[in-house]
């Protein structure tokens, strides 16, 4: 039971989830964590080249969360177009923290050049191993 829970009983965690329920990226990741790797491979290819920012969080999960090393890849190959957007930053320094990111590279190299965090020597370093 969560700690709001045993002040206000369920009906918090039941708004919660109300709000959550209504929000469109929220249920965006929702519809696309149903589809099979393939359609998920495209629609990560098709929503992360519009560069739109209402696809920023599908991209976020589909980098942090998704089964599929190549979803993951074409997220990571994706996300410096949505260099605007105030999470993606620091999103890519804490990655490492939650996932093992040698299994990304070099995609997560790329990313990281692709919106300045690192330099192209850097990135050719970190590719090329030495």
């Amino acid at each position: 039971m969560g700690f709001w829970s045993k002040i206000f009983g369920n009906k918090v965690e039941g708004d919660l989830e109300k709000i959550e329920s209504n929000n469109q990226e929220y249920q965006l990741i929702k519809q696309f964590k149903r589809l099979n790797e393939d359609d998920r491979l495209k629609k990560v290819m098709y929503y992360g080249d519009t560069a739109d920012t209402k696809y920023y969080q599908l991209l976020k999960y589909c980098i942090t969360k998704d089964e599929s090393q190549s979803v993951q890849f074409a997220a990571l190959k994706r996300i410096h177009l949505f260099k605007d957007h105030p999470d993606l930053v620091p999103m890519l320094k804490e990655l490492g923290d939650t996932i093992n990111i040698s299994n990304l590279e070099p995609y997560y190299s790329m990313a990281l050049s692709r919106v300045g965090l690192i330099s192209i020597e850097d990135f050719k370093k970190r590719v090329g191993g030495k």
